[in-house]
């Protein structure tokens, strides 16, 4: 039995939630948070989007949330590494001249940074992901929104989940940390499927699509009403596999949860604690955890807590998800899971970096 097996089997056992159920309805009062400008369900006709992840600029998961974003009329733009940059964390390495690239999309000895011809809003840049991220937060915004930072990045969807512990290696979170320090909010998010799909073989209702509207959901919630999200404030948000039974956006529920089992919390209801997001993705029930986290990669207090709590309530449900030892390292199952992606990332990385030398 693989050691990812073993996990996915022990967890499952372990942790199978004895209730999903919307939050009850508040009593009638202004629960907006201070300093709103536009009320709850309100949405922004057009938003300055930027949109990075660690996996390369031509994964799937990428591209559909880049196309559902600009078919919503965003005004989206696309900054991501050449390459599979999975495992970098916040590094911020640029590689200098392609030498190699993900599924072959860009010619040997291309320039650093390019675009496509056809599209310039999808761009690539030859470093990790942070330099990815960072070289269109430099050169975009002149390219696109006449100067104006981008109103909020969203980072992924990634090749894989990003659950406690891990995030401090995520080069997905690295993106929306770094958009964080920016003054920007952001939106890590990372799937359950860890197939990687090129952005040319995606097929209408694939798990891609899936998330890619799930991802839009959270969006459209986030910015629904400004601020979106409290100073130096992100989102880690986990997608579960998709499967028969969860296959449909309209499938999927949203939890509410921290980043690691004993962070102090606010909890769902008075009843009901805020699980951690690794006992959320384990349970198996078609449940999308959705965690507050600074620039830090840590929790943050439960006074942000109750903001983001606030900001997202209506799409929001509790789980009583039964607590287990092995939250705190299901991570581990990740990686082991993942072996073979990050193995490539950090060998990607490590590559580019020499190359530079």
């Amino acid at each position: 039995m693989s050691p990812s097996l073993f996990f996915k089997l022990a967890l499952g056992a372990l942790a199978v939630p004895s209730a999903v159920f919307a939050i009850p309805t508040p009593a009638p009062i202004d629960r907006r948070v201070i300093g709103e400008t536009s009320p709850i369900g309100a949405r922004a006709p057009s938003l300055k989007i930027l949109i990075g992840n660690d996996d390369g600029w031509a994964e799937g998961n990428i591209r559909q949330l880049y196309d559902d974003t600009r078919k919503a009329g965003h005004n989206v733009a696309l900054s991501a590494g050449a390459k599979n940059g999975s495992g970098s964390s916040s590094l911020n390495i640029a590689f200098g001249t392609v030498t190699d690239s993900l599924y072959n999309t860009i010619p040997r000895g291309a320039p650093q940074a390019g675009f496509n011809q056809t599209d310039p809003r999808l761009n690539y840049f030859n470093g990790t992901p942070v330099a990815a991220i960072a070289n269109g937060f430099k050169e975009l915004p002149n390219k696109f929104w006449g100067g104006a930072k981008p109103d909020i990045v969203l980072s992924g969807p990634n090749v894989g989940s990003n659950l406690g512990a891990i995030t401090l290696f995520s080069g997905t979170v690295g993106v929306a940390s770094f958009a964080a320090g920016q003054g920007v909010p952001a939106i890590a998010f990372s799937a359950g499927d860890d197939t990687r799909v090129p952005f040319t073989a995606l097929q209408a209702g694939d798990a891609a699509h899936v998330y890619s509207q799930l991802a839009m959901t959270i969006t459209n919630r986030v910015t629904s009403s400004t601020p979106f999200l409290p100073e130096d404030v992100l989102l880690n948000v986990n997608f579960p596999k998709t499967s028969a039974q969860c296959s449909k956006p309209e499938d999927f529920k949203f939890v509410f949860t921290t980043v690691y089992p004993l962070a102090k919390t606010i909890g769902c209801t008075e009843s009901v604690r805020t699980p951690a997001e690794a006992d959320v993705i384990a349970a198996g029930a078609c449940l999308v955890s959705i965690s507050a986290m600074g620039s830090n990669k840590f929790d943050v207090d439960t006074a942000k807590q109750t903001t983001v709590f606030n900001k997202l309530s209506p799409i929001l449900s509790c789980a009583d998800v039964k607590d287990h030892i092995l939250s705190a390292i299901l991570p581990l199952g990740t990686v082991l899971g993942r072996r073979d992606e990050l193995e490539d990332g950090v060998a990607g990385t490590v590559q580019g970096a020499v190359d530079t030398l």
